[in-house]
C-alpha cells in the first residue's frame, strides 16, 4: 500500500492538539507570506518599513520568517503603513494552503508501508 505525506498529515489533523499547532503555524506562514509581498510591492526594505512603523528591522525579519506572534493591532498598522489592510477568511484546514507555492503544493512525497 502506498501512503503520500499528504494522507499523513491529513490523519495527523485528527488529533486537536496537532490541528492547533498545525493552524498556528499556518496562520504565521500565510502572514509572513502576505507581509514579505507587501512590503516588496511598496518598493520598501525591511529596514524602511521598520523606521515607517516605529518596529525594528529584526522585528520585520521575524515578522516575514513566521517566527514571530503579532498581534491584530500590529498587523493592522503594519498593513496599513504599506496603504494595505488585512481581510480574512475562513476555510477548511488542510495540509496545503494557498500561500504556499505551487511548486510546493504540487509535490507529493510517498512512501511504501
Amino acid at each position: 500500500m502506498t501512503r503520500t505525506f499528504e494522507d499523513d498529515l491529513k490523519q495527523e489533523l485528527q488529533d486537536p492538539e496537532s490541528a492547533k499547532s498545525f493552524g498556528a503555524a499556518q496562520a504565521k506562514s500565510s502572514f509572513a507570506l502576505t507581509l514579505a509581498k507587501a512590503r516588496a510591492t511598496a518598493g520598501l526594505t525591511q529596514k524602511e518599513l521598520a523606521d515607517k512603523a516605529g518596529v525594528s528591522q529584526a522585528y520585520i525579519a521575524k515578522l516575514e520568517g513566521g517566527e514571530a506572534n503579532p498581534t491584530l493591532d500590529r498587523i493592522g498598522s503594519l498593513l496599513a503603513v504599506l496603504g494595505s489592510s488585512l481581510t480574512t477568511d475562513v476555510t477548511t484546514l488542510s495540509p496545503y494552503s494557498e500561500a504556499l507555492p505551487p511548486e510546493i503544493v504540487s509535490s507529493k512525497t510517498t512512501a511504501e508501508v
